[in-house]
């Protein structure tokens, strides 16, 4: 843990960092993992998914670990963490930053799409969940390397001033990251992760808030109060894929895959997860709303783990885990370092119907540690981890297709 005057140095390039990436122009860079990397289609059952490039986040590594979330047509990623080596050091010694960058990939006028920055965090953080809701993005908890935190808050985009509004909502009852989040319409739910520094701290917790009627400016951290929910049936874990979909008789919140923490031998090792569970709030309330398992649905295990990975939601109440670490190789990271292949690119697709699992085709890239938000007209996925202390700015808009058809062009 930093504390101290190392501490206040590590901050002091941290903020330093974000600000200057802020206020760094907009323009895509190629690199490994950038721009470099053309469209793409990823075969899944009964059709594909397009990957169409969007412009890179301008900050030229990329982060891993930074809050992602769509607001009224625009896609905001906040913080994060990355290993900075300036003048071509050695990224294997390199002190790993977290940063307080905000910003925000909007239409421009003549109807692409250009980075815009924002006023940055109150303080570098990352690693906590986002819920995109109709009032905003939600922003829970995180940490900074030594601090891990319990607040929440709602950026709120102005299209008319082209400007992120902050409004603080009520405190998680414990400090968390490491989990995972969703929404479901106004409702957020949040699962899994850690409260302390180390991963055996992991819990199986879920809570949720209920933002209907919320107003923001009115109400702000006096609001609603978070719910607790039964736990995941699994046990503790962190870096879960979390996400919701619909079903015929309601949606649903879904925890997938990943890590458990080694009591036995420490924080340092971890057993990868492969099962899968779904939980059905219509339920959970007909049975009373108490803390027992009721609303909770054992689905078949994924055929390999998918540890913080990235989902979509398909249409047939399918879902679509495009990214993820299986672990093989986790305990290799110091052996391998440059020499890691990076992470699977399998998708793996779940069919709500049959409760049954296939490996579908490839994806183009494995960006890990980010989140996948509905954004126009398909998904947007931008930056996140590539490989071991390696991040990318690269972003993607991918879309649904069925078979034989095409998505319209859009404009370049």
């Amino acid at each position: 843990m930093t504390t101290g005057p190392a501490l206040a140095a590590v901050l002091a390039i941290a903020l330093a960092a974000s600000s200057a990436r802020a206020a760094a122009p907009a323009t895509p860079i190629s690199r490994e993992g950038s721009s470099t990397m053309q469209n793409a289609f990823t075969t899944v059952p009964g059709g594909r998914l397009e990957w169409r490039r969007l412009p890179d986040l301008p900050d030229p590594l990329g982060v891993a670990g930074c809050y992602v979330g769509t607001h009224k047509g625009a896609l905001v990623v906040a913080g994060g963490a990355n290993f900075p080596t300036p003048g071509g050091g050695d990224r294997w010694t390199a002190i790993k930053i977290w940063h307080a960058a905000v910003w925000v990939l909007a239409t421009d006028d003549q109807g692409g799409h250009e980075w815009i920055a924002q006023p940055p965090l109150s303080r570098p953080m990352g690693y906590g969940a986002t819920a995109s809701t109709p009032l905003g993005v939600v922003m829970i908890g995180g940490e900074d390397g030594s601090e891990v935190f319990d607040t929440v808050t709602l950026l709120a985009w102005n299209p008319a001033l082209r400007r992120l509004e902050r409004h603080p909502l009520p405190a998680l009852p414990e400090p968390r990251c490491f989990g995972g989040a969703a929404a479901i319409g106004s409702t957020v739910y949040v699962a899994c992760g850690q409260h302390g520094a180390n991963r055996l701290t992991a819990d199986a917790t879920v809570y949720r808030l209920d933002l209907t009627g919320f107003d923001p400016a009115a109400d702000g951290p006096r609001g609603p109060k978070w719910e607790r929910l039964p736990d995941v049936p699994g046990g503790p874990r962190t870096a879960p894929v979390v996400v919701s979909r619909a079903a015929q008789t309601g949606p649903r919140l879904c925890v997938l895959s990943g890590r458990r923490p080694d009591q036995a031998n420490g924080d340092a090792a971890i057993e990868p997860l492969c099962d899968a569970h779904e939980f059905d709030p219509a339920v959970w309330e007909a049975a009373g709303r108490g803390l027992t398992a009721a609303g909770w649905k054992r689905l078949a295990d994924m055929p390999a783990p998918r540890m913080a990975g990235t989902a979509v939601p398909l249409p047939g109440a399918r879902i679509a885990v495009l990214s993820g670490d299986d672990g093989r190789l986790f305990s290799q990271t110091s052996t391998l370092k440059d020499e890691h292949p990076g992470f699977p690119r399998g998708c793996l697709v779940h069919d709500a119907g049959a409760d049954a699992w296939s490996v579908a085709g490839d994806s183009p890239t494995c960006q890990l540690a980010t989140t996948i938000v509905p954004w126009d007209g398909g998904h947007a996925l931008v930056t996140g981890e590539v490989r071991p202390r390696v991040r990318t700015p690269a972003g993607w808009l991918i879309t649904p297709l069925e078979d034989g058809s095409q998505a319209p062009p859009r404009p370049r």
